[in-house]
């Protein structure tokens, strides 16, 4: 749907309202992750919190691909290795839970 493909182009330009892009804009509310008390950032947010390395496990397992370790290897190298037909769909699924 649109507003995944507009959301994952948030994701990728680190536009997306996390709570460090809200402080730079003078938001005085808690910096810290609603699910692990660490700074919330992008990278952390979809990559590094607990709940988000569980969807990557679980992406691992499903899978057998290897987790991204950026936003930019999420968008560029990560799938490389796997056949052409399948990357859309663990695009589209993988997508779709981060925008979840």
């Amino acid at each position: 749907p649109l507003k995944i493909k507009v959301f994952m182009w948030f994701v990728h330009k680190h536009v997306i309202l996390t709570k460090d892009n809200l402080a730079k804009r003078n938001w005085t509310g808690l910096t810290k992750c609603s699910f692990c008390d660490r700074d919330e950032t992008i990278k952390h947010l979809f990559l590094g919190c607990p709940r988000a390395k569980v969807l990557w496990r679980t992406v691992h397992i499903a899978f057998n691909i290897t987790t991204p370790n950026s936003v930019c290897m999420l968008f560029g190298t990560w799938l490389n290795r796997i056949q052409a037909k399948t990357v859309r769909h663990i695009r589209v699924g993988v997508c779709a839970l981060l925008w979840a």
